[in-house]
């Protein structure tokens, strides 16, 4: 899905001439990468048995969230149009690289060292957060 998206971002963004409109495209990127972050901080607090090997992994991962964030923050400040749109090409670029080390590395970590059980429970809290209605609390 992030690829899908991505695409229609990037295939939009040399037709744009507003910088309105891609700080706002920049805003929607950030939202699902927000979710996404959410995500791998469940399993980090789940990672409690991993080695250090495999907790490098996941600070691989926040190093390249930061490197993220860090593209999207200047997107909000951006003055000029080209800068906006390198700028935020550049997350894209980013965040298909961060997808790409965590299919490769991080999530074959986590299903070779968590125990099925607790992959389990954690499969029923992410489909119950994203399932519960918004006035329930789980």
């Amino acid at each position: 899905m992030f690829e899908a998206l991505f695409d229609e971002i990037e295939a939009s963004l040399s037709h744009l001439k507003h910088l309105a409109d891609i700080k706002q495209l920049a805003r929607l990127v950030e939202g699902i990468l927000r979710q996404h972050a959410r995500v791998e901080d469940d399993l980090l607090l789940l990672a409690r048995g991993f080695s250090r090997t495999e907790l490098r992994r996941f600070e691989q991962t926040r190093h390249e969230h930061q490197e993220i964030d860090g593209r999207l923050t200047r997107i909000r400040a951006a003055h000029a149009l080209p800068e906006a749109r390198t700028l935020l090409r550049g997350a894209l670029a980013a965040s298909r690289r961060h997808f790409k080390n965590e299919e490769r590395k991080v999530f074959p970590t986590v299903e070779k060292v968590m125990d099925p059980q607790a992959l389990a429970r954690l499969g029923a809290v992410w489909f119950l957060r994203r399932q519960t209605p918004a006035r329930w609390s789980i």
